[in-house]
């Protein structure tokens, strides 16, 4: 089996500091705050169409990313890993199971941010991410993985934390695990097609018997 990881919101506790950067970003361009209550019930991909619905405008939109990112990664050492994590990728390793990262975090920011925590330092086969800063989709870097590996998407499992996740699952047809406490709230995940909600990591690893 392949463990197909989301990274933000999944593997790491990222949300408190993604609100933190948006409120410095959006006061910096003259928008207003918001909290992790109206974050997490709004949030979604494309990342832009968020950003949206808080008024920013699409001329706008390019230059809030770019200080937003450059703010999250020089942040982000105070980001924990996800309650669990740890666990869960380690019980993967030893059952034997492969486990790849696919995130629509900018690829090189990404895997210095694996890197940031010894723990999972070995852990994963791949570390997939995008060449932008705009988050758009993953979709295609799960397609392209399928695709260059010659895996089949019966033996993979998709474990995210937002409805982007789920999408992505369905794009190559694999189980999907979304968990809460992560980006999106309950009542969001719960709209996803195809997707069991389940309460944390731990419960994912108990449902594929590692």
């Amino acid at each position: 089996m392949t463990i197909l990881w989301d990274w933000n919101g999944t593997l790491v506790a990222d949300v408190p500091h993604v609100v933190n950067m948006n409120n410095q970003t959006l006061e910096q361009f003259g928008y207003r705050h918001t909290s992790e209550a109206e974050y997490r019930a709004k949030f979604r991909h494309p990342v832009h169409e968020y950003y949206y619905d808080l008024g920013v405008t699409a001329e706008d939109f390019p230059k809030i990313a770019k200080v937003w990112n450059k703010a999250y990664v020089a942040g982000f050492g105070c980001v924990p890993l996800t309650e669990g994590a740890a666990e869960a990728v380690r019980r993967f390793k030893a059952a034997g199971h492969k486990q790849v990262i696919i995130s629509a975090s900018q690829v090189d920011q990404l895997r210095a941010q694996v890197e940031h925590f010894p723990e999972l330092r070995g852990m994963f086969d791949e570390v997939l991410g995008l060449n932008n800063q705009l988050a758009v989709s993953k979709v295609h870097l799960a397609v392209d993985y399928l695709a260059r590996t010659g895996e089949k998407a019966e033996d993979c499992v998709f474990l995210g934390d937002t409805t982007h996740d789920a999408e992505t699952a369905a794009a190559i047809g694999c189980r999907c695990f979304l968990i809460e406490g992560g980006h999106q709230e309950r009542a969001v995940l719960d709209t996803a097609e195809n997707a069991t909600v389940l309460p944390n990591l731990l419960a994912a690893v108990e449902v594929l018997g590692c």
